[in-house]
């Protein structure tokens, strides 16, 4: 058997990539405030754990009251339902050494812990 013949075949060119747009520039970070922490990394100051989530609030009130980013977290333990009261989240272990002296000085709370986060 012989092989068939083949014909030519006309490339055509690629179209032209679309330009894409210019990053926009970030506006840069107050530096009185540690940098907030990438999506699940990064540390957090508790402030205490409640078993009552009306104290936990009144302390999330009074430290975002000073300043402070607070949030509640509730979690379930062998003890029951607790809710932790935290600051942050911020990038590394520094910065959250740093918002614990802030706490400190701003709430007198010297027995605050550094946790990470989440």
């Amino acid at each position: 058997p012989k092989p068939a013949a083949t014909k030519p075949v006309k490339i055509e060119p690629l179209p032209a990539e679309t330009p894409k747009p210019a990053p926009v520039a970030a506006k840069p970070a107050e530096p009185a405030k540690p940098a907030a922490a990438a999506a699940g990394t990064g540390f957090a100051v508790q402030l205490g754990a409640f078993g009552n989530a009306d104290e936990a609030n009144k302390l999330r009130d009074r430290a975002r009251a000073a300043g402070f980013s607070a949030f509640v977290e509730q979690v379930r333990t062998d003890k029951g339902t607790l809710n932790r009261v935290r600051i942050g989240p911020v990038v590394n272990r520094a910065d959250a050494d740093k918002l614990k002296a802030q706490v400190a000085g701003k709430l007198g709370i010297g027995d605050a812990l550094v946790k990470p986060h989440p």
